[in-house]
């Protein structure tokens, strides 16, 4: 039996940009509450990620490194773009005490 719901998602035409975050955290942090932060902070032209895609632990600390893919539908999106929202997730991460971007 084929199921009737399945719906169809146009692929964009225009470039992705991939960027790499990555974070030094006290121990006993979650990744999630790493992720959340970076969701919260990312916007709407993340179409994939944060991934975290490395994890190790040095002297009390964690690192995690998240990627996070950008794209639009409507238009190419610019290096100052994607440069203003990244700044505005490692300001968010600065801000957490012992948090720190590497």
């Amino acid at each position: 039996m084929i199921s009737q719901n399945n719906k169809f998602t146009m692929w964009s035409l225009f470039p992705f940009i991939a960027r790499d975050v990555a974070v030094w955290v006290p121990e006993g942090t979650s990744s999630g509450d790493v992720e959340k932060i970076i969701k919260d902070n990312a916007g709407d032209m993340v179409v994939r990620g944060p991934e975290l895609f490395d994890e190790f632990k040095k002297e009390g600390k964690i690192s995690y490194a998240f990627r996070l893919v950008f794209q639009s539908y409507e238009r190419t999106l610019t290096d100052v773009e994607i440069n203003e929202i990244m700044t505005k997730i490692t300001n968010k991460i600065k801000k957490k005490e012992g948090w720190q971007v590497r």
